[in-house]
This record gives structure tokens, C-alpha cells and sequence, in this order.
């Protein structure tokens, strides 16, 4: 069953993302080029470089994936152990979507004398599918604050925004929460923001927000 639904599921998560989910500074420059999938195969993904690699497990993410198979073809000797122990590393711990979803990423490698290192992943969750599919995107400040008046308005309890990469600052997303919250006359009751990761580039944010309906 389960080989079934992962294909349905990736498909999934590249409609949903867009180029958004793999527009990093080092991604491809085409995110969702067949050479991904490993020929008519919807289960397997394919790697041909240590980005590739990265790519195919933030895809894995964006579908709450629990176990994936990647085929690598290293055009030279490399440590396939090595690389991908560096990649869920970096997806884990870098990237917006790793750190705001996984609680871990495992591996194993079969290096089977074929023409390819076989990798399967499997990946434990803190956040459910609803959550990593309700991640909005906003390309800046001025968007960060209607989707915040949006969702106070309504009631939502938390939002979770996926920010642009151009002028969005730590501080400029704290400062934008606090004029709305000010503005909605709901600065007693101060909203939690967490960065995902926890750095100063901005990635993934999510605000727990007052449920408190604000004043007309």
C-alpha cells in the first residue's frame, strides 16, 4: 500500500510547493525535471549529486514521507555513507521545512554492485501533513501583515509562513507581529514566534496566535 500512495504523494508535494519547496541559493535551476523519479518509476527517486540528494529528501518531507527510496549514480568514487549522513544533517537542521517538520531522518546504504547505491530513508514527523500543507508563503512584510489581520480576524490559532527570501529580517518579522498585534489591540496577550531554523536568515515562521476575536 504504502508503495502506491508515495508516488500520489509526491506528486502532491511539488504541486503544492511550487518552485518554492527547492529555491534555495545552491537548488537547480529546473526543480521539477523528470530526473528526479528514476524512469517510469513514481517510487523511486534519483540523485546524481550530493544537491540532488538534498532535493530528493525535501521532497520526501513535503509529502510526510515516512520511508523513501533514492538510486545514486556517482559519476566518482564517493562515500554515499558519508554524503548521505551530511544531507539529512543539512535537511534536518538547515533548511526551513526540515527543521520546522522532523523529529529525525534515518538511512541505510546498499551499495548491491549495480550501477547505482541504493538509499532508503525513513523520517519520524512533529508535524502532521494538514500542518506542512497549510505552510503559507509570503514575499514580504507588507504580505506577512495581512495574512496575520487574516488570521486574527477569523480566529485561527496559529499561522505558519513560509517567507521570501528577499528583505525579510529576524527583527523585521518580530516588528511586523507586534505593530499588528498593536494594531488589533491585542498587545496584552503577546503572540510566540519561532523561527525555523533558528537563525538569522529567515525561513519558516510560526506564530501561535490570541484566538480572541480583536476589537472592530
Amino acid at each position: 500500500m504504502k508503495k502506491r500512495i508515495l508516488p500520489l504523494l509526491l506528486c502532491g508535494a511539488l504541486l503544492l510547493s511550487g518552485c518554492g519547496l527547492l529555491r534555495r541559493e545552491y537548488s537547480r535551476t529546473e526543480p521539477h525535471s523528470a530526473t528526479y523519479y528514476e524512469g517510469d518509476r513514481r517510487d523511486v527517486l534519483r540523485a546524481e549529486s550530493y544537491q540532488d540528494l538534498v532535493n530528493d529528501l525535501l521532497l520526501l518531507v513535503a509529502a510526510h514521507a515516512e520511508e523513501g527510496t533514492v538510486w545514486y549514480y556517482a559519476e566518482e568514487e564517493t562515500d554515499l555513507s558519508q554524503e548521505a549522513q551530511r544531507a539529512c544533517a543539512e535537511v534536518q537542521q538547515e533548511t526551513p521545512l526540515g527543521a520546522y517538520a522532523l523529529d529525525y531522518l534515518t538511512y541505510t546504504v546498499d551499495d548491491g554492485g549495480r550501477g547505482y547505491t541504493q538509499l532508503r530513508f525513513t523520517a519520524g514527523y512533529r508535524r502532521t501533513l494538514q500542518q506542512i500543507q497549510s505552510i503559507v508563503h509570503a514575499t514580504g512584510g507588507a504580505a506577512l501583515t495581512d495574512l496575520l489581520r487574516a488570521a486574527a480576524q477569523n480566529g485561527g490559532k496559529e499561522l505558519v509562513v513560509q517567507m521570501g527570501t528577499s528583505g525579510s529580517t529576524r527583527q523585521a518579522v518580530l516588528d511586523t507581529v507586534n505593530a499588528v498585534q498593536a494594531d488589533l489591540h491585542l498587545a496584552d496577550r503577546p503572540w510566540q514566534v519561532q523561527f525555523y531554523p533558528d537563525t538569522d536568515t529567515v525561513g519558516i515562521v510560526e506564530i501561535i496566535l490570541d484566538s480572541a476575536t480583536p476589537e472592530a
